[in-house]
């Protein structure tokens, strides 16, 4: 819950609670990091996102939806940054879904500036830009992107 209170990461839960977020049911894998016996960073790899994002990442990599592995709940804790943490679980994730024949691809909120900039400093491709409409009445802005 730290990451919560310094980022704002999660921006929104849904009708899940935090650990539902971080393991929902639909998770191909999960990965978390661990530095002197403590879980310091988390990551998961899903067969889907917003569907806007699937139909905007299927259409840009002339990909079928179903060969589309989503990057999601990437979460490192902040006493733990600037040590390559995040840089090794997306590398992990992106092997594993190489593995499995997935194009990793990832949806981010264009006002998560962090999370940006480590991906695009990774080399990770930003496929285009969408909004979507959340039960609450609000929106989000995402940015998607193509493992390098």
């Amino acid at each position: 819950m730290d990451v919560h209170e310094v980022d704002g990461y999660p921006s929104f839960l849904g009708d899940d609670t935090f650990a539902s977020f971080v393991a929902p049911p639909d998770a191909i894998g999960a990965w978390v990091a661990i530095d002197d016996e403590a879980i310091v960073g988390h990551v998961l790899l899903r067969p889907r996102s917003a569907p806007a994002s699937a139909e905007l990442a299927a259409r840009e990599l002339a990909v079928n939806p179903s060969q589309l592995g989503f990057v999601a709940r990437l979460l490192v804790a902040p006493d733990a940054r600037r040590r390559g943490v995040a840089r090794r679980l997306l590398k992990h994730v992106v092997d594993e879904g190489r593995q499995r024949r997935l194009r990793t691809v990832l949806d981010v909120v264009t006002s998560d500036v962090g999370a940006i900039a480590l991906y695009d400093a990774t080399g990770w491709r930003r496929l285009g830009s969408h909004t979507i409409s959340l039960r609450s009445g609000g929106t989000l802005d995402l940015h998607v992107y193509a493992a390098p």
